[in-house]
């Protein structure tokens, strides 16, 4: 991206965004609600046109690709995405359905699909789960079945839009390993993980991305890029953040409250 910006009527989404992510890489957008994260991914997908700048994505210029083909390639993973899909179908059939882009499986499968399916559910720890219907999964078992449901057609490129949303921990901790796993793959996708929160920044990821406002405060390297003052500038309140075990983990200072409420 260089120079992109997205303004809708009197709202300014995104100024100015400035950013690379080398083929194959793993990076995080961390940022609070309201500051442009969404937006960012809808641009790179070209679901939403920027109002000034220039994207590539994979090697083609945004304007001047067919983006029903780039979309093959790159593929998005939202929590909504969820109610789509027919209950109803076997969570091997919730994954097939991503051949077609369908919410139901209306089309003849054939052998090969179908052990890519069972591969992939394998590949996503749902291997135990195959046969279960969609929806008697849990919120989180669903999320690993659409993302295996997203890499049927071997993407380059995976979204993954807060994809932890709503999850408790054990199921945060396996989708999270998930991704991680993805990333050591032959081959795997870029991957570009989107969240609130930096106890979700896996220990795979290559570049973390600050965006507050709608603006690039930060990027680069995790162990630059994650400090107590980035992160109290990020989130408007004093934070202290720490590494343990290749993970860094977020605590709100008791003193931030008394800002928060003198602010509020």
């Amino acid at each position: 991206m260089r120079g992109v910006s997205v303004v809708r009527g009197a709202t300014r989404i995104l100024t100015g965004i400035d950013w690379e992510l080398p083929r194959g890489a793993t990076a995080t957008i961390l940022g609070p609600n309201g500051s442009g994260k969404t937006t960012l991914t809808r641009v790179i997908t070209g679901y939403e046109w920027p109002s000034a700048g220039a994207v590539h994505v994979l090697g083609h210029k945004l304007g001047e690709v067919d983006v029903r083909q780039l979309r093959r390639d790159v593929q998005i993973v939202n929590p909504s995405a969820k109610f789509g899909l027919s209950p109803k179908l076997t969570a091997l059939d919730a994954v097939l359905t991503g051949y077609f882009a369908t919410l139901a499986l209306y089309d003849e499968v054939t052998e090969a699909q179908r052990e890519r399916a069972a591969q992939l559910l394998q590949a996503v720890g749902m291997a135990n789960r195959i046969d279960h219907a969609y929806g008697t999964l849990s919120t989180g078992e669903q999320r690993r079945c659409l993302i295996a449901r997203a890499l049927v057609h071997l993407p380059k490129m995976l979204i993954l839009d807060e994809p932890t949303a709503g999850l408790d921990i054990a199921a945060r901790e396996h989708l999270l390993a998930t991704i991680t796993q993805l990333h050591q793959l032959p081959d795997g996708p870029t991957i570009i993980n989107v969240t609130h929160h930096v106890e979700e920044v896996s220990p795979s990821t290559d570049q973390v991305v600050l965006l507050r406002g709608g603006r690039i405060t930060a990027a680069g390297p995790p162990e630059r890029v994650i400090t107590p003052e980035t992160l109290s500038d990020l989130y408007g309140c004093k934070v202290y953040v720490q590494k343990r075990s290749g993970r860094y983990w977020l605590e709100v200072l008791p003193e931030a409250w008394l800002d928060l409420l003198r602010d509020g």
